[in-house]
């Protein structure tokens, strides 16, 4: 049986000198599901009205055949996303989704971030504040 693991490894990156937080999300998923979601959280935490801050998830494809990525989608005002990521990623390479989050608003804020591949889909639910 082929497994296909895919590390999504996220980082912190403000705009302005904020302390710099790290977080990391790993995958295992077997190639004999046709299709299987897999859910994962991230928290931007607080963010100034009209300030910018991203995450950077970087995909690396392990197993015994290529990984196949055939779309990226995101849900949620105040979020944007967007990749590097070939059609099929060739074993043992890397690609980058980045995730961005802009409040314009004081108020909490929730979306969805979707990596969908030929075997299943990533969401990764979005969270953070404007304050």
């Amino acid at each position: 049986m082929k497994l296909i693991l895919v590390a999504l490894f996220a980082s912190i990156l403000p705009q302005i000198s904020f302390a710099q937080a790290q977080a990391e999300i790993e995958m295992i998923q077997p190639a004999s599901l046709v299709s299987g979601d897999q859910y994962y959280n991230y928290n931007f935490g607080s963010t100034f009205v009209n300030s910018r801050k991203y995450v950077d998830f970087t995909l690396t494809s392990t197993g015994d055949e290529p990984l196949e990525f055939k779309q990226l989608g995101i849900a949620g005002a105040a979020f944007n996303a967007y990749t590097n990521c070939p059609t099929v990623i060739p074993v043992g390479q890397k690609c980058t989704v980045r995730a961005t989050f802009w409040p314009s608003d004081k108020r909490s804020y929730s979306g969805r971030l979707y990596l969908v591949f030929a075997h299943g889909r990533s969401i990764i639910n979005l969270y953070g504040r404007g304050i």
